[in-house]
């Protein structure tokens, strides 16, 4: 950035999600719980705005919006993810070079009949209809993010939360630059996981990163998802009690990842 961002905000969808984020910047305190739960910090020159969206697509997009209000130069979204590139593990963090819309095949073979437009994305920006196929995420944030790799990894210790399979040695994490996909469900089962991946190359999935992004476009705000692998389900399936923890120690490293980013940037 040629200039440290006065105002950087942040969404993130559930509370324990946001937990490990507090801890990680202690500045930030609740300034309003009702009807959203706003969470602001002065770091320097830097004013951080954080808002719990919880859970959908639904929810991400008016948390955003609501968001926007507050007035942010950038945006900042991340949570745990589940893999769709069967690579990706336990740990793993994906910055969202794309984010896209993806859906089960029932639901693409349905739209592709339709006289609407196959894309998933679509809005209006200025009175005017915008259909594509995918949003980016901002070029410079990501690679902002990506030169952080080596310092981000050296800080994650093994993967001790559930997900991890029996029969895999233990690994480094990774960071990538990859395409996020986003659909209101939870993609399980080798056909399915076949099918998004091979029909809309996605690497990771989860409930609001392109919906996130779509907002941000239509403001012309810059933004970036950062994700971090809850479970790779060819390899090993959560159990129900399992979820929460896995999703936690993904936030965790999400939290880490945000902060060192807000670091940069303010610099």
């Amino acid at each position: 950035m040629a200039k440290p961002p006065a105002h950087i905000g942040i969404v993130i969808p559930t509370q324990f999600e946001l937990a490990p984020l507090l801890a990680s910047i202690p500045e930030l305190t609740l300034q309003k719980s009702s009807p959203w739960q706003i969470y602001q910090a002065q770091l320097g020159q830097t004013k951080l705005t954080v808002i719990v969206s919880f859970i959908g697509p639904a929810n991400a997009a008016a948390a955003t919006e609501h968001l926007i209000g507050y007035g942010p130069e950038l945006i900042l979204h991340g949570g745990a993810a589940g893999a769709i590139n069967s690579e990706l593990m336990p740990g793993d963090i994906v910055l969202g070079a794309v984010c896209k819309i993806i859906s089960s095949k029932e639901t693409l073979e349905v739209r592709q009949t339709l006289l609407i437009a196959t894309t998933a994305i679509r809005y209006l920006k200025d009175g005017q209809p915008v259909h594509c196929d995918h949003l980016a995420g901002d070029e410079q944030l990501l690679q902002e993010a990506l030169a952080l790799e080596s310092a981000v990894c050296e800080k994650f210790s093994q993967w001790q939360a559930p997900g991890w399979p029996a029969e895999h040695a233990v690994q480094p994490a990774k960071m990538v630059a990859g395409i996020i996909g986003s659909l209101d469900g939870w993609t399980k089962g080798l056909p399915q996981l076949d099918f998004v991946r091979s029909n809309f190359g996605v690497d990771a999935e989860d409930m609001e990163s392109a919906y996130i992004a779509q907002v941000a476009a239509i403001h012309g705000l810059p933004n970036l998802a950062i994700r971090a692998i809850s479970n790779n389900e060819y390899l090993r399936t959560l159990e129900k009690n399992e979820i929460i923890p896995a999703v936690e120690a993904a936030a965790a490293r999400v939290a880490l990842v945000m902060q060192l980013v807000i670091c940069e940037l303010k610099r």
